[in-house]
Formats: structure tokens, sequence, C-alpha cells
């Protein structure tokens, strides 16, 4: 008999969660498992991707809950919850009050809040075999308190460290979980520092990554064509803080002034306010034509291919699929050094990597932009490499 299993999601938006769970997913063997997919908003590019043996629905109530973010609070938990219910906002009130109180702790008051207010939130009807919170804390807040099931993993994609986060808050959700799967080894030895009782629950699972799948749609995608004849430098990620774009564009900025013919593309989408910000620093320091945003797309695979150089200048991250896709297709890389920097480009042997700030992006892309031997002996050094880890999902397997 097949195993009933619940993934548990936010969208199908173009970003990171979302890719290493299509990959995930259709690596898993439909003749073994009944799967389905919840989200929280049946929303996203990536919706169409979803084998069609997966059971898609939306969740019955309060959904946009969990697209709540520091600028968009108040309208979101007054349309989601006390518009509908007045009352309601006799739970919101005491967390208000300790926010403007004690602005120190705003990310564990509003952590707090999120999951009080999740509490309202209808748990799911149906039994399951295994739940998977795939998505993050949320995810794995909901799946603990929502979602009836026999065994409960969940994914940790990133640096639990950094920022930091309130131990007293994650612990008991953590312990609640039969498993915890971490994207990386570096994640994982994170986690286990920060909560060393929780070591004998984690397990390091990759994501996973079709080298078959990745060359396929790398031949049929839409690529450049704005006829640049110079270097091209591309990067896959949303447009927020953690990415690094506000000290990236400045560094990008002293190579074009120092004579470099080089041009930046970022393809992603992010909150308006924050893109809004991010274009105002294009404009200021004159790059308005060389700091190109593509937006969002389902398949980013031809850009990465026809790019000369992969960038990554995150601040923080878990281990970044869209660096693992760029060694795939033998891009020579650029990262800043985030948690599983050097687990990903091995110390250095498979790309370039440098410190995060203004500095370490000027001085780690002007190595690669000015030596081309650098840049072939790196395009080399990824060809000698097998990167398709199909294999990773016998771990998962083993859990079960």
């Amino acid at each position: 008999m097949k195993k009933k299993i619940l993934f548990i999601g936010i969208t199908m938006n173009c970003a990171g969660s979302e890719k290493s769970f299509l990959s995930f997913v259709n690596t898993l063997d439909p003749e073994r498992f009944d799967v389905d997919l919840v989200l929280a908003k049946r929303e996203g590019l990536f919706l169409s991707q979803i084998p069609e043996w997966v059971n898609v629905f939306e969740m019955e109530k309060y959904g946009e809950h969990f697209l709540l973010s520091g600028k968009n609070a108040v309208s979101n938990i007054w349309n989601t919850f006390i518009k509908k219910n007045p009352l309601n906002a006799l739970t919101v009130l005491p967390y208000f009050i300790k926010l403007v109180l004690n602005p120190k702790n705003r990310e564990s008051c509003a952590t707090k809040m999120w999951i009080r207010l999740m509490k309202k939130m209808p748990k799911l009807d149906k039994k399951y075999d295994i739940a998977v919170s795939y998505w993050g804390d949320r995810t794995m807040f909901y799946m603990i308190d929502k979602v009836s099931a026999d065994k409960k993993i969940t994914w940790l994609h990133f640096d639990y460290s950094f920022p930091k986060r309130d131990n007293d808050i994650y612990l008991p959700y953590f312990e609640k979980c039969d498993a915890i799967v971490n994207v990386s080894t570096a994640v994982d030895d994170a986690l286990k520092r920060e909560l060393p009782s929780l070591e004998k629950k984690c397990v390091v699972i990759e994501n996973i990554n079709s080298t078959e799948l990745i060359y396929k749609m790398a031949k049929s995608g839409k690529g450049f064509d704005d006829g640049f004849d110079g270097v091209r430098i591309l990067t896959v990620g949303r447009i927020a803080d953690q990415k690094g774009y506000d000290f990236a564009i400045p560094a990008f900025a002293r190579l074009r002034r120092e004579g470099h013919n080089v041009r930046w593309y970022v393809l992603g989408g992010g909150d308006k306010d924050y893109v809004d910000y991010i274009k105002s620093i294009v404009q200021k320091e004159g790059v308005e034509n060389d700091f190109v945003f593509l937006g969002t797309t389902s398949n980013p695979y031809t850009y990465l291919a026809e790019c000369d150089i992969y960038a990554q200048p995150s601040r923080y991250e878990g281990k970044p699929i869209s660096v693992e896709e760029a060694k795939i297709l033998r891009k020579p890389i650029f990262v800043c050094r985030y948690l599983s920097a050097e687990e990903q480009l091995e110390n250095g042997e498979l790309g370039k990597i440098s410190d995060i700030g203004e500095n370490g992006v000027f001085e780690g892309l002007s190595a690669l932009v000015s030596d081309k031997k650098l840049c072939e002996s790196y395009s080399e050094k990824l060809g000698e490499r097998n990167f398709s880890n199909e294999s990773e999902i016998e771990k998962f397997y083993a859990l079960l």
C-alpha cells in the first residue's frame, strides 16, 4: 500500500525552496507514495512544473498569514484576522506593545505573534503517514500544530545561527519533529552548535540536482537578447537584504569606472519597496544601463548557460541551489563567504570566495573579470566533477 505523504509549502514562486522542492518531488517514486502539497497560496510560476500525480490544494483559511512581513504586517493582520473577527485584536495588541517597547527583541516577538495567530488557523482534516515542512520555519510551526501524521520531518534550508533566532521558540518545535533535514554539512553543524540536544534528529540531505534536466532546459529557454559583447555577470535570487545587492551595486560601479566592459543581470523579484530601494542605489551609482533587472522566469537555465560569471553576493545562505546549478553548467563562480561557501566551492578550488561587503565583491569579481585563464581553470575543474545527486533521495527513504 502506498504511503500518504504531505508536503507543506507557501507558494510556488521562483525561489530556492520552490526549485529545491521540484527537484526533490520529481525524484520521488510515484509508485510508493500518494503525495499531497498544501500551499498557503496556490500561486506562482512554478505551479505548472509540479508533476501531475501530486495533488495540490490551498489552505482552507488564513493562508495570507504565511506572507506576513515587516512591511505588510498591519494590513495583513487587519485583513486576515481582525476584519473577519474584531476580537482577534485582543490577541494581537500585547505583541504590538512589546514590539514598540522592546525593539531589540523585534524578531522574537514577531515570531511569537505569528505563531499565536497561526493557532487560529484550522487543522487539516486528513491523516498522513508522513508530513514534511519543506519551506522553512513557518511551515514547521504549522506542521507541528495543524497536521496529523505518524512521522513529521522538517527541512532546514537556512543558517540557523544567523540571523540569531530565539532558541526558546524553536527548540520545542524541533523536538516534536522526528527528523530534521539539513541541506548541507555547514547548515547541519550550525544547528547542532546552537541546539546540541537535536544532534540525533539531524541528517544531511543535499538539494537534489538533475544534470540531465538542467542541460535540457538550458537549451529550450529564453536567453540574453541585448547584443552586449562584454562580460555578463548573472545572479539568480530574490531581491532582498539577504542577497547583498545593496553593497554589490557600488562594487559593480567601481568595476565599470575602472574600465571593465561588464554588465550585471539579476533574475528574481521581491517586495516592491525593497526593489525600489535597490533601484535607487543603481541610479545613485549611475549604472542604470548596465545593472539589469530581468524579472522572474520559470526557466533561468538558458541565461545561466549564456552568462560569463555567476555571482552570489549574499550576506547569509544555507546552500543556494543556484550556485549548484552554475557548477553543473561549468560557470566561473563568485560568492561571498556565507555559511556553506567553502563547502560548495571546495575551499576556493571551484570558484572565487571573498569577504562579505563591497570590497569583497569588488576584489572577487575583479579577479575573475581581469583573468580569463583563471575563469577557464575554474570551468575545467567543474567539468571534471559529476554534480548529479539523485541518489540523495535514498537518505529520505531511510527516514521513513
